[in-house]
């Protein structure tokens, strides 16, 4: 049965402890502000240590700055729009279904790319949809050539295993000799 009155109890305490946790965490950052403040202040005097102690946490904040408005970021930022807005076109989305199904049969990869096209002229916001479905249709086909070659491998081992040389008969294995020694210990007896 539900007891409100010891879920309020749970809650009142979880959310004690996690105002408790986070006024000593605000009081040891103050503490350690004022213990850095005097010492800066006597190391540097009353007016450069508060300045050199304000300049030390502005820093982070001005490299961040600094680096956002450097011109290479931008250039970077500027192309991966770019990149992501054709991955969102249609010219994009035929284009991702013709290098997926390329390498399985440039005949699939035709035929897809024509129904890619019809699907973008009549039906524009399925394309995205149809485009992810053809890719991972691509991506099974490519997975099942490698396990139809794994499973190759695996049945020419798996031949070559049973047609492997037996040993000679007066050569009992290892595992035998072990095996009649540990079944019955009590059988030389």
């Amino acid at each position: 049965m539900f007891n409100f009155s010891h879920q309020f109890e749970n809650f009142k305490s979880s959310l004690i402890g996690l105002v408790l946790i986070l006024a000593s965490a605000m009081l040891g950052l103050i503490w350690i502000s004022i213990g850095i403040h005097k010492i800066a202040i006597q190391l540097l005097g009353e007016l450069w240590g508060p300045l050199a102690l304000g300049s030390i946490f502005l820093l982070p904040v001005i490299i961040y700055f600094g680096i956002k408005a450097l011109p290479h970021n931008q250039k970077k930022r500027r192309q991966s729009m770019i990149d992501e807005a054709f991955a969102n076109s249609s010219v994009g989305s035929i284009s991702r279904i013709i290098d997926t199904l390329s390498p399985v049969s440039p005949v699939l990869a035709t035929v897809a790319a024509i129904v890619a096209g019809f699907v973008a002229t009549r039906f524009p916001q399925l394309l995205p949809t149809f485009s992810q479905i053809v890719q991972a249709l691509g991506e099974e086909l490519q997975l099942r050539k490698v396990h139809k070659a794994e499973a190759k491998v695996r049945k020419a081992r798996a031949e070559y295993e049973r047609t492997a040389t037996p040993p000679p008969p007066d050569v009992v294995p290892v595992a035998k000799r072990r095996r009649k020694k540990d079944a019955d210990p009590y059988a030389e007896m």
